[in-house]
């Protein structure tokens, strides 16, 4: 990994252990594998893990004209001949033209129905799993004209499965940190919490936000916790800004 993919892969990890929001780490994920391993379409496809049979909840591509062949692709998944992939316990790295030959990819009826119009030639998947819980499938696509993924682009994308699959986990589950403060640092949070709400005579709304925004909470708990919509949340925070004269969390 040359200088500047390992300062991509950085901003990468950093952006998905800082955002708060299922949106801001999606797009961020797509848009930065995209340029780790250059594709000209990258999907995230999510999992309903709790549903009685296999369910589909959430479509996220990079760019965003390329949802409709995974729309397609949701409807028709069951003619996937590497479906086994979305029942897997454990996350699974794998290129799909390293499972099967040419002419039985490209002529397909998963590739009519969903891939033909993109010329999509091949594609690198690789499966997030929890707990032994599928939570989704994130798929890099190449035409004929892009280069074939290699073995770096796989050991690139398996080096964040630790990652992602902790990460969707949390988010999707609302699973506990795997790492959480000891109950020393969490006494030196709160303290620190009520050093800042003074110095700054923050609402007792904005204080209540502010000591759950440095719990590290996901702007989706702080709003079911505080039973208050985006908005007001939003406004909330703009106005916390403000008075600390920063421009984000």
């Amino acid at each position: 990994m040359d200088t500047n993919h390992l300062l991509i892969f950085s901003d990468l990890l950093y952006s998905l252990y800082t955002s708060n929001d299922a949106e801001g780490i999606n797009h961020d994920l797509l848009s930065y594998l995209r340029m780790l391993i250059p594709s000209p379409y990258a999907s995230l496809l999510t999992a309903d893990p709790d549903a009685p049979r296999f369910t589909f909840n959430g479509v996220y591509c990079d760019p965003a004209d390329f949802t409709a062949a995974e729309q397609k692709y949701i409807d028709n998944y069951e003619d996937d001949e590497i479906q086994w992939m979305l029942h897997s316990k454990v996350s699974t790295v794998l290129r799909e033209s390293d499972l099967l030959k040419n002419e039985s990819r490209l002529h397909s009826a998963i590739y009519e129905k969903c891939y033909r119009p993109y010329h999509i030639y091949d594609t690198l998947q690789m499966s997030i799993v929890y707990e032994r819980k599928f939570l989704g499938v994130i798929t890099l696509f190449h035409t004929r004209e892009d280069p074939p993924f290699s073995e770096d682009d796989m050991t690139l994308l398996k080096s964040l499965d630790k990652h992602l699959n902790f990460i969707y986990g949390r988010l999707l589950l609302k699973a506990p940190d795997t790492f959480p403060a000891n109950s020393a640092s969490a006494v030196r949070t709160t303290e620190r919490a009520d050093a800042l709400i003074e110095k700054a005579a923050l609402t007792r709304r904005e204080a209540e936000i502010v000591r759950l925004v440095m719990k590290a909470l996901p702007n989706a708990q702080i709003r079911e916790q505080l039973h208050i919509t985006d908005n007001t949340l939003q406004k909330h925070m703009q106005n916390i800004y403000r008075k600390f004269h920063i421009s984000s969390r």
